[in-house]
């Protein structure tokens, strides 16, 4: 049978947070769903068991207080046992974390993007690889070479190959073989190239060039 729920509307700040709620949000996502919250309205109910403890929706009651509502839609399921409260708890966490579409995705941003409407929980260097031109802006334009893959095919050319790449730029696509990446992979490529950022303290192109460098000395050791 079909169970039907009573919403209630309650201050988010009398809802008691479970103490041992295994999915954890960090500060940006909790401002993020904050201000999609002031945007665009809180539709989507808490739902707490017979005692007020939050079994669903720690996140959006975190969000609520931080943008200012003085009450929120909330299903009060005083039809559960401790256990199945505990389950129910666990199977939102699990069941609610789906890998996307990347493809559909991407388009769906891009069409929101040119649109001027602001899409809450992505960062800006996501919402650069995903909407981003990925065959143009990073395969192609102006990034040089890492050299790596090309001297460990031809390791007695090694010193040659670096001193004359290193004269000119190179396109990526004309040494890795390859001008795009499929979809799905993008967010990986951004992450990668965050990593090199971060390890080198540099941005951009600097932090590509300096992190193929690093990575070709400890291949082949310091070059006199």
């Amino acid at each position: 049978m079909e169970k039907k729920f009573k919403i209630v509307y309650l201050d988010p700040k009398t809802l008691i947070p479970y103490e041992k709620n295994a999915k954890i949000h960090n500060e940006k996502q909790i401002n993020d769903l904050a201000e999609a919250i002031k945007k665009r309205g809180f539709d989507q109910p808490i739902t707490v068991d017979k005692n007020m403890v939050i079994i669903t929706g720690h996140g959006r009651t975190q969000a609520s207080i931080v943008a200012g509502l003085s009450v929120v839609p909330v299903i009060i399921r005083d039809d559960l046992g401790e256990k199945e409260v505990a389950a129910k708890r666990l199977e939102d966490n699990r069941l609610s974390s789906t890998d996307y579409d990347a493809l559909r995705l991407q388009a769906e941003l891009k069409d929101l993007i040119e649109g001027d409407i602001e899409v809450y929980g992505f960062d800006e260097r996501e919402l650069n690889v995903l909407v981003g031109d990925m065959t143009g802006d990073m395969a192609t334009a102006d990034l040089v070479s890492d050299l790596s893959l090309e001297t460990e095919r031809q390791k007695d050319e090694h010193d040659t190959i670096t001193k004359e790449v290193a004269k000119e730029d190179v396109r990526l696509v004309d040494v890795m073989g390859f001008k795009s990446i499929p979809a799905r992979a993008a967010i990986q490529v951004g992450d990668l190239l965050a990593h090199m950022e971060e390890t080198t303290g540099k941005e951009g192109l600097d932090a590509f060039l300096a992190y193929a460098d690093k990575v070709s000395k400890e291949m082949y050791g310091e070059q006199e």
